[in-house]
């Protein structure tokens, strides 16, 4: 709470009997009394304003906090680009070590919240001289059943990274599309790992934070 303070300003002195003339005007006369306890009356209400200004502010809930969503995706395999199924190591890390890997992960995610930042954290490395390359798309499918089914729309995209060793991908988020609505869209995590004679992907952690929405 803010630090509220009031001290008065006005001290009365008494008058004595046949000593003292009431009169107005001067140091002891009425008219400076009566504006010293009005001077301390004005403070005093803009205290008691301050008081309840504070009091105000300490009731009202906190703004809110963002959210984060963290895990490592169960990739299955799919397309013509998966040439083995994702593995995964004791501490669930997903790895690909094929010549050529997609998998994908439908995920549930909180409805009415807005998706502000995708982060993927991971490791890619090569066998040999020839270059690898991964690729990381969170998607979103409208719930429509026609054939044929609806095109992704895509959330955020990472379509071409190549450096080999550990990787800490910061993903933009398409504004138009940040808003989850479960009720519409479902919505899938994909990731593509190629190489041209060895080498191996892994992801370790996904952290998707959203904020509610403006």
């Amino acid at each position: 709470m803010a630090d509220i303070s009031y001290t008065p300003t006005f001290h009365h002195v008494a008058w004595e009997d046949r000593k003292d003339r009431v009169e107005a005007a001067g140091p002891n006369g009425f008219n400076v009394r009566f504006n010293a306890i009005a001077s301390d009356l004005g403070q005093l209400s803009t205290t008691v304003t301050d008081i309840g200004a504070a009091i105000d502010a300490s009731n009202a809930a906190p703004p809110p906090q963002p959210q984060r969503l963290s895990f490592t995706p169960t990739l299955r395999p799919t397309g013509l680009l998966s040439g083995g199924a994702w593995s995964y190591d004791a501490n669930g890390v997903a790895h690909a070590n094929s010549l050529a890997m997609t998998g994908v992960a439908n995920l549930t995610l909180p409805h009415g919240l807005r998706l502000t930042s995708v982060r993927v954290v991971g490791d890619m490395q090569r066998g040999s001289s020839h270059g690898v390359g991964g690729a990381i798309s969170l998607a979103r499918t409208p719930l429509r059943l026609v054939v044929p089914p609806p095109a992704p729309e895509p959330l955020a995209v990472n379509d071409n990274f190549s450096s080999v060793g550990p990787f800490d991908l910061q993903i933009p988020v398409s504004a138009p599309r940040a808003l989850i609505d479960t009720s519409v869209f479902r919505y899938v995590l994909t990731a593509t790992f190629e190489t041209v004679l060895f080498g191996s992907m892994s992801i370790e952690a996904v952290h998707l934070t959203f904020a509610p929405p403006s």
